[in-house]
């Protein structure tokens, strides 16, 4: 059985520390969108100069690039055996989309992780993310930005998910190693479904 994570959550709760930690624990590649665009940018594809402007202000990519995206990383040889998905969909239309598509693959979600997280403290860690990363894309107003479109567009897909199923809410605010382990302790309950 394919084991099919996606990761839910504001930016700062860990989802990207997380998704490398079950990567390796499982054997599953952790997809996650914001550094493959951010590669993209950085490589100077057609895709990453549709993208740079949007991401310097916070602001999300068509929703259509991103399924595109996605499917294509998804048809890798490494995710046959499952993936941790990690920044998107985010936004109702997105996990819709998304839901087809993986549908489409043969790939349905197997559970959705969702790191729960004070609008405080994610702020924090993004600013220290920033300063520690030299993230250009962690500045104070793209951050509130981020964060303010979270809770109005993606926040809501914890709803989405729950009435599926496949929904773990995750207290985020604990050691990197507390949080591991009750996703480990989760995945092992899913596995025997």
């Amino acid at each position: 059985m394919a084991l099919d994570i996606l990761l839910l959550g504001p930016q700062g709760a860990g989802k990207g520390t997380q998704g490398k930690l079950i990567s390796a624990e499982y054997g599953i590649p952790h997809i996650a969108t914001g550094d493959m665009l951010r590669a993209a940018i950085a490589a100077g594809t057609e895709l990453g100069r549709q993208a740079e402007p949007l991401l310097r202000v916070g602001e999300l990519v068509p929703d259509e690039v991103m399924i595109g995206l996605i499917r294509d990383r998804l048809a890798g040889d490494d995710a046959r055996d499952g993936f941790v998905l990690d920044g998107f969909p985010r936004t109702a239309a997105q996990a819709e989309a998304l839901d087809t598509m993986l549908d489409e693959i043969e790939h349905p979600l197997t559970v959705v992780f969702e790191f729960q997280l004070p609008e405080e403290v994610c702020v924090e860690r993004l600013l220290r993310r920033a300063r520690e990363e030299g993230r250009a894309d962690d500045t104070p107003e793209a951050i509130q930005t981020r964060l303010r479109l979270y809770y109005e567009q993606t926040e809501p897909l914890a709803a989405y998910y729950r009435v599926r199923g496949i929904l773990v809410g995750i207290p985020a605010d604990r050691s990197v190693d507390d949080v591991f382990a009750e996703i480990q302790k989760a995945l092992e309950q899913a596995a025997v479904r």
